[in-house]
């Protein structure tokens, strides 16, 4: 506080105001008093980062974050109408400041928690939605029914969409515990269960279920018992691809897994087998595609399947007595590549129309639709549109903001599995087409040409103009002709070439990115025909055309001159920006 005091008047100066100097203050001088009220307010806090809209699955932890313009500001969040602070929100809830960054955390989505989120400051405020969905779990790869005799290893393993998942392992209904013999691994998203030494008791029905999803995985283990009887006899050799027999056989693997394939192969002595791709011997030494024999059985092994995998494979089995020959055809097919050429055709207030072209290989599995992502330009976070596959090629895109740039991403989804992302498309911006133009209207007619002159929109919004489109139709007729190829900046235009003598419409269009306005269209007709003044400066009493200057309309209502001696009728041009001729 500082005094002053100057002849006859007396100061009081407050240096650098804050919310303790809101008050009343009094002079007193003898028994005389006067007073006053010093009102002090916060400085205007803004919003210089605003909120994005969520797409999460329940479970998912959530994160608002806005940043303000001063640090150690105060924000307010709401949901809904409702106001969320440290005292209502409970353990829900959680908000973290760090310098001018201000977060809301909600630690587990669920269902309940969908609506509008609101940060306030004031000097700002900012929105954004939340869509929880129930959170699904895929499996990629189920368990499969395995045969094997005594005192080999069985191992039953599949594979999960979300490698959080855990699970239990359960034989006919009861659940396995792991022993010296029996072991339970889970590693990523995959869960494993191991049997070394198997035994006849080991048989039965195994299943696998997620904890949390009504969901399970089964398949069977069938115990092998092999007796040998010992024949003086010798058998032809024989391959068993299916139980039922022989034949040919098509197996699909998906690239990157395991394809493993047991042929029993019979016959006496035991014949010698051999596995050929083309004239290809495939070798039985280590590698990531080998046979492996055990005792009657021959396995053609593919560690991590590739696309140069796929075509014809023939196994061989020969001993003295004969020789046995089958074919099999193994087929590759894998996750698409990404869709291409991803673009915005067209924009509205709110909205744009993506297109794409389908993927350049569908992984030899047909597509089964897309999922689209789009986030805001400058931002990390991508924001899923939808979760069930859309099968079109083109979407329309809802719920922006009118006048930011955002971009789009697709993936493309088969049986396989999702493709990766594809290239985002060029930055788009949402912009509703402008208001129609006003106050159009005839300048000037002449044999072949109608000069038209408009003012602005009255609303033109955030895309601006980017000229304007004229277009012109005989009366009578519903075909409208554009009069020129690029649009014109001024707002006015002479249409030329028209046909003389008739009765012509013409209208007029604004247009910006997001297309063209709706029209200002004349409500009469203009006759195309040269206007002549009647007022003859000669004896003769002959008619001049007006030469150099503008011509003047003849209104529909004004008679034309006879012939016969002079007079002194003219008919007037119209005022300008009149919006009938």
């Amino acid at each position: 506080y500082v005094f002053e005091s100057v002849g006859n008047k007396r100061t009081l100066n407050i240096n650098k105001c804050n919310l303790s100097d809101d008050a009343a203050y009094e002079c007193v001088i003898g028994e005389e008093k006067c007073f006053t009220e010093v009102f002090v307010k916060e400085p205007p806090v803004t919003i210089t980062k605003l909120l994005d809209d969520v797409h999460t699955v329940v479970g998912e932890k959530v994160e608002f974050e806005v940043e303000v313009s001063e640090e150690g500001a105060n924000v307010k969040w709401m949901k809904d109408e409702v106001e969320l602070n440290r005292e209502t929100a409970g353990s829900k809830y959680r908000f973290k400041k760090d310098g001018k960054r201000h977060v809301l955390i909600i630690t587990e989505a669920t269902k309940e928690d969908i609506g509008m989120y609101y940060a306030f400051t004031n000097g700002g405020e900012s929105k954004a939605e939340l869509e929880v969905e129930d959170k699904e779990l895929e499996v990629l790869q189920s368990i499969a029914d395995l045969t094997v005799k005594a005192g080999e290893q069985a191992v039953f393993k599949c594979e999960v969409s979300d490698e959080k998942v855990t699970g239990k392992w359960l034989k006919d209904g009861v659940e396995v515990q792991p022993s010296d013999r029996i072991r339970i691994a889970h590693f990523g998203r995959t869960h494993k269960l191991t049997i070394d030494d198997v035994k006849p008791s080991d048989a039965g029905d195994y299943t696998f279920v997620p904890d949390g999803y009504a969901l399970s995985l089964s398949a069977k283990l069938n115990f092998l018992e092999i007796k040998i009887e010992y024949v003086p006899r010798q058998d032809p050799p024989k391959i068993h691809l299916d139980a039922g027999g022989r034949g040919n056989k098509n197996i699909t693997v998906a690239a990157g897994n395991k394809l493993r394939f047991d042929v029993e192969v019979t016959g006496e002595p035991a014949p010698v087998v051999c596995w050929m791709k083309g004239d290809q011997v495939v070798s039985e030494a280590e590698g990531r595609v080998r046979v492996e024999t055990r005792k009657t059985v021959s396995s053609f092994v593919i560690e991590g399947a590739e696309r140069g995998d796929e075509g014809p494979y023939t196994i061989t089995a020969a001993n003295p007595v004969g020789e046995d020959k089958a074919e099999i055809f193994v087929r590759i097919v894998d996750v698409p590549k990404p869709p291409e050429n991803v673009k915005c055709t067209s924009v509205g207030e709110d909205s744009a129309f993506i297109t794409w072209d389908p993927p350049s290989f569908d992984g030899r599995v047909p597509v089964k639709g897309y999922l689209m992502e789009r986030k805001k330009v400058g931002s990390s976070r991508w924001t899923k549109l939808n979760f069930d596959v859309y099968e079109s090629t083109t979407y329309e895109a809802r719920k922006m903001i009118e006048g930011v740039l955002y971009e789009m991403r697709v993936f493309a989804v088969n049986g396989i599995g999702i493709s990766q992302p594809s290239t985002s498309s060029k930055p788009f911006m949402p912009i509703a087409p402008t208001g129609e133009p006003t106050h159009l209207g005839v300048v000037d007619v002449t044999d072949s040409t109608c000069a038209l002159k408009w003012r602005p929109p009255e609303k033109i919004g955030a895309g601006g103009i980017d000229g304007y489109i004229i277009e012109y139709r005989t009366e009578g007729s519903d075909q409208w002709v554009q009069a020129n190829e690029e649009p014109v900046g001024k707002n006015q235009y002479r249409v030329k070439d028209l046909p003389g003598g008739e009765k012509m419409l013409f209208r007029v269009f604004a247009v910006n990115v997001a297309g063209r306005s709706p029209p200002a269209t004349l409500s009469q007709a203009v006759t195309i025909r040269e206007i002549v003044d009647t007022s003859s400066s000669s004896s003769g009493g002959e008619h001049k055309a007006l030469q150099g200057q503008p011509r003047d309309i003849v209104p529909p209502e004004c008679p034309r001159p006879s012939p016969g001696p002079p007079h002194q009728t003219v008919c007037r041009r119209p005022t300008p920006f009149s919006p009938h001729p």
